[in-house]
């Protein structure tokens, strides 16, 4: 396991080591390739090969677009595509080298359709996504050994909106602004998923050879079916809860 909160992770892996799993901790932060490449030796070293990597770091982001300083699109593209981008640069070599294994990175909702407020999130999400599925292509059609797949959840009670605003300050940027509807965006993710469950649903997704992962089916197809329709017709997509809150 590798995060950059040191201490946060090496609780996470006492946790499952008191459990009974093997795990080992490797602090990393996913915007230095060169830490990102440590973290692939170090698990080579330790286990021979690497057979599943999950590429999940990232931030949020809550905030008008006309507030969006550069620091916003810096930080959260460092993060959320650059991260994604050197964990594969760092495994895909291996992977492709062993001729088996699986390359998986967590996208969002918010990578499929748009939201009011999260333009900075939405195009890293968008570009995770976009990123995800042509790799996957290009893994079919030259080392059908090596698959790929996205991971889009809507709500999951993670503490992303504190951790966001953490790595925020650590980067000059201002806090997540408490507008009404960053309100809602949060508790929201207060009533979303269990972590646990969401891990569980991606790991039989992946073991079931599903390329997209949707621990929110329902509300994902609610959403997508019409907005398909809408883009038939030429038309932006409205959902039918519009307007949000300001």
């Amino acid at each position: 396991m590798s995060d950059l909160d040191g201490a946060r992770l090496q609780e996470s892996v006492d946790a499952l080591s008191d459990s009974g799993a093997a795990v080992m901790a490797h602090p990393a932060d996913v915007r230095d390739s060169s830490q990102v490449d440590a973290l692939r030796d170090a698990a080579v070293a330790a286990h021979g090969r690497v057979d599943l990597v999950c590429n999940n770091a990232g931030i949020g982001l809550v905030r008008r677009f006309a507030r969006n300083a550069d620091s916003d699109w810096s930080l959260l593209i460092d993060v959320n595509v650059m991260g994604v981008i050197n964990g594969l640069r760092a495994f895909v070599p291996l992977l492709t080298e062993q001729g088996h294994g699986h390359l998986n990175a967590t996208a969002s909702l918010s990578g499929l359709v748009g939201d009011p407020e999260m333009t900075v999130y939405n195009a890293t999400k968008f570009a995770v996504v976009g990123m995800m599925e042509a790799l996957a292509l290009e893994l079919m059609r030259d080392h059908p050994g090596v698959t790929a797949s996205v991971l889009c959840p809507g709500p999951v009670a993670t503490d992303l909106v504190a951790s966001s605003d953490k790595n925020l300050a650590g980067a000059g940027a201002e806090p997540i602004e408490t507008s009404e509807f960053a309100r809602a965006v949060a508790a929201t993710l207060d009533q979303g998923l269990d972590p646990d469950e969401v891990a569980r649903l991606a790991i039989d997704q992946i073991s079931a050879g599903r390329f997209w992962l949707l621990p929110h089916p329902d509300l994902t197809f609610e959403i997508m079916e019409p907005r398909f329709e809408a883009m038939k017709r030429g038309e932006l997509y409205v959902s039918p809860d519009w307007p949000p809150p300001r």
